[in-house]
């Protein structure tokens, strides 16, 4: 029977892995699903983003938010057919889950879910409704702990790098790109010691109000850029800065972008000597400002991890089809 898989994107969050999975070896198999309906009314758009403001909803969980998700019926439509549907947590918000199991009840149709986030976040909650609804083959979670809390099936986030080739010009000592996530006041004490060290940087911060923004002529708040515009950015930096949410176990993307891109890594987060490429010469851990190497961070120097390409969505299908394959001699 024929498979094919369809990826769940929004046009909120997670775009870029439409890039990474059309350039994978099952392409032919795969197609991309949106799961915010289109809407072409400006007005219908503005309420729209009024219903699911994550500000809002932490104030009052407004109801009705699955009115906003799309439906699938121009894809998935033929009974010869297995469909295997990836939502990455967050992206299947507003998807209504009601809708989503009827399709399963018509179709032979498999549902699999991958936390993208650290399950406890808010970005999580929806996919945890879901949960309670909607039968899912297989759940998967970019956090160790959580994989081992939940029973889920721990896996490296899906990340393909693009065909561009890599910039050697360096122009910032450290970048870091990230929202606020009860983490501004970390954030700002750690751009203050550094600063004053001469480190060189780019900071983007979203997701901080006027009133917050201590460093207003220096680091760009609330300047969301594309996700082609961040590979840019890390590309002319000699170190990227990664700063994990609490309770994040689970590698970031900053991980993925310093392998690929061969650039040095300096996190907070203590799994990474337990992940593949892992390098102490080029990624280090640190827990508070003044533990930082300012020499280290400054340092110009050749970096090879000799990535494999292992990260490819190729891979995430391919545990996909051999998790099916054991089920299938399991009977």
């Amino acid at each position: 029977m024929e498979r094919k898989f369809l990826i769940g994107t929004s046009d909120l969050r997670f775009l870029q892995l439409q890039e990474q999975f059309e350039r994978c070896d099952y392409k032919e198999n795969i197609a991309f699903i949106n799961t915010t309906r289109n809407i072409n009314s400006i007005l219908l758009k503005a309420l729209r983003k009024i219903h699911l403001s994550k500000k809002v909803n932490k104030i009052i969980d407004l109801p009705f938010k699955h009115i906003w998700g799309s439906t699938f019926d121009d894809i998935i439509n033929d009974t010869n057919v297995e469909y295997y549907v990836v939502f990455m947590a967050p992206v299947i918000f507003p998807m209504d889950p009601s809708y989503l199991l009827e399709l399963q009840k018509k179709y032979k149709v498999h549902y699999i879910l991958y936390f993208a986030d650290h399950v406890a976040s808010y970005w999580s909650a929806y996919a945890l409704k879901c949960l309670s609804v909607l039968k899912f083959d297989y759940i998967f979670t970019f956090d160790n702990d959580d994989a081992v809390k939940y029973n889920y099936i721990h896996y490296i986030f899906p990340y393909k790098m693009p065909l561009d080739n890599i910039c050697k010009e360096v122009n910032y000592d450290l970048y870091f790109i990230g929202g606020n996530k009860n983490r501004l006041n970390n954030l700002h004490r750690l751009y203050g010691f550094l600063k004053s060290r001469g480190v060189l940087m780019n900071f983007r911060i979203v997701d901080v109000s006027t009133k917050e923004q201590k460093y207003k002529s220096e680091i760009k708040y609330n300047e969301r850029i594309k996700y082609p515009e961040v590979v840019e950015e890390v590309k002319k930096s000699n170190c990227i800065l990664d700063i994990p949410t609490e309770g994040q176990s689970g590698v970031s993307i900053r991980y993925y972008e310093a392998v690929c891109y061969n650039k040095k890594l300096l996190t907070k987060n203590k799994n990474i000597v337990n992940m593949p490429f892992y390098d102490p010469r080029y990624m280090k851990v640190f827990e508070n400002p003044e533990d930082i190497d300012i020499e280290w961070v400054k340092r110009r120097e050749e970096i090879d991890y000799h990535y494999d390409g292992c990260f490819s969505p190729t891979h995430f299908i391919d545990k996909i089809i051999e998790l099916e394959e054991e089920k299938k001699k399991e009977g």
